[in-house]
């Protein structure tokens, strides 16, 4: 892809949002850093490694299907997850302590910005990578993006790891107790396996 994305536009786009309650799904051996995020590949994650990415959904179920299901169930007839997986998960409840800058990527936001739809919607995350890229180094008071899942719809979160000092978690649960996830089981048709012995 050539040519570079116009900061004016992309800025017309950077909104104030009070998050109240978002949540995300993280292995239970970080449990002493809620909020922790590293380096690592993802939709938003920098190509170049300077910056990490922390994700959140504002629902249960969307943060379980972006962190944990993603496309594993693609024409499965049946729906199993290993029990010991979900045990060794919980669900983070976070809230930010002062409004975060985000630029909006719901609905037409990366046609307004002049990005391909694909930043927010494309199992391929390079599109992604390359706005964030591009937001990050022009952008120094955009601290992430507001986008949709593109699993359930529900609104997703990606805060630059720059910005996680405006972020508080709030809670943690075993995500295997958690009534939201419990109810998405149900209404996903998941079935809860115990590994083969």
């Amino acid at each position: 892809m050539s040519g570079t994305y116009d900061p004016d536009r992309i800025r017309r786009r950077l909104k104030p949002f009070d998050l109240s309650k978002m949540y995300r799904v993280i292995p239970e051996h970080h449990r002493s850093t809620p909020l922790g995020t590293g380096i690592a590949p993802s939709r938003f994650g920098d190509p170049a490694g300077k910056f990490a990415v922390l994700y959140a959904a504002d629902s249960v179920s969307c943060a379980f299907w972006e962190s944990m299901v993603r496309d594993r169930f693609t024409r499965m007839k049946r729906r199993r997850l290993s029990k010991h997986e979900v045990q060794t998960r919980l669900v983070v409840t976070l809230r930010s302590t002062q409004s975060v800058s985000l630029v909006d990527l719901r609905n037409d936001g990366p046609i307004r910005i002049g990005a391909p739809t694909a930043v927010a919607h494309d199992k391929n995350h390079a599109a992604g990578r390359a706005l964030a890229a591009a937001v990050h180094g022009t952008l120094p008071d955009a601290d992430g993006f507001l986008y949709p899942s593109r699993f359930t719809g529900h609104a997703c979160v990606a805060i630059f790891d720059r910005a996680i000092r405006k972020l508080q978690a709030l809670d943690m649960t075993l995500l295997i107790t958690h009534t939201s996830f419990l109810a998405a089981l149900d209404d996903y048709e998941i079935e809860l396996v115990d590994p083969p012995k």
